[in-house]
């Protein structure tokens, strides 16, 4: 069999950076993993605070307690510029809007922050129990919806994807197009068959929350099946082929790494469409609660001040 060289390097390429990510060594591990890299610091934070809350003495009402209380509302007021700087576009001069996205990231996991540490990890009076626990629920709110804002778009400060150019990488990756589908012509209708399974949109929002992790085993273990059948299938043609015997370890390792890239690329469609519904939720949700925020900490303010 006569394997389209072509073919075999776009599977090398893919075998080497099969998600394409950019970067290599530490740097691509570090810009891949940095948005967990902050969490897990922001958690070493809360969790330090936490431990040592009865080893110093912040008081919300004076001194450095004060003063992470107004540390915390300016880090709020600033949340509001991203949203304005988005939706209104004479606002383009105080700067582009991704530099604004990643600030109102920063900005909502540390204004909770310090306002754990503003009130010392107590809860208080009724008002303040209100407006620390609305910011950590905006907070909460906020680090759900930048999961799913990564899952539908070209990484985190990229353009959204569409389903349009990722049903044409599902296409592309077909091993029907090219003589690998034609060798084992079975291969081809098993993954099709699989692609009319899974290619399904979800019902309501319970499917779209529980399809991830159920693609995610479902894909795995059609992989392994199809590996299976991919090297029973060059076993039966090796025997039968000289040319097809001395390349078989060749052949199945290219045909192996087709089918991972088209089994990604159809998760990736199916993930897409129900992620996408869930971020559509998602904004309903994370505006109320802003904006439940915002009346707390003004009633806040209000009542420590005046009463």
């Amino acid at each position: 069999m006569a394997t389209r060289t072509e073919d075999i390097q776009s599977a090398h390429q893919w075998q080497h950076d099969p998600f394409g990510r950019n970067g290599s060594g530490w740097t691509g591990i570090l810009r891949e993993h940095r948005g967990a890299a902050g969490f897990a610091l922001a958690a070493s934070v809360v969790l330090l605070g936490w431990l040592l809350r009865d080893q110093h003495s912040l008081t919300a009402e004076r001194g450095l307690g004060y003063i992470l209380g107004i540390v915390s509302v300016c880090c709020i007021l600033v949340l509001l510029i991203y949203p304005l700087r988005k939706r209104f576009r004479f606002l383009k001069f105080i700067g582009p809007l991704p530099k604004w996205f990643r600030n109102h990231m920063f900005l909502g996991v540390s204004a909770p922050i310090i306002a754990l540490y503003h009130c010392n990890f107590q809860t208080g009076s009724l008002n303040s129990r209100i407006a620390l626990f609305s910011a950590l629920a905006v907070s909460g709110s906020g680090l759900v919806g930048r999961f799913i804002y990564s899952r539908i778009h070209h990484g985190l400060y990229g353009r959204k994807a569409n389903l349009k150019e990722l049903l044409t990488q599902v296409r592309l990756t077909t091993p029907g197009i090219g003589t690998l589908g034609t060798f084992i012509p079975e291969l081809t209708n098993r993954m099709s068959q699989f692609d009319r399974e899974v290619l399904v949109p979800p019902k309501g929002i319970f499917d779209c929350v529980k399809l991830p992790f159920v693609l995610s085993i479902r894909t795995f273990v059609h992989y392994l099946r199809l590996r299976r059948f991919t090297r029973l299938s060059l076993t039966f043609h090796a025997r039968r082929s000289a040319i097809v015997a001395q390349h078989k370890r060749k052949l199945e390792k290219t045909i192996q790494l087709y089918i991972r890239n088209h089994l990604y690329h159809v998760r990736r469609v199916a993930e897409f469409i129900a992620y996408d519904r869930l971020f559509a939720l998602w904004h309903k949700v994370h505006l109320p609660f802003f904006l439940l925020l915002l009346i707390s900490v003004i009633v806040h303010i209000a009542v420590v001040h005046l009463y």
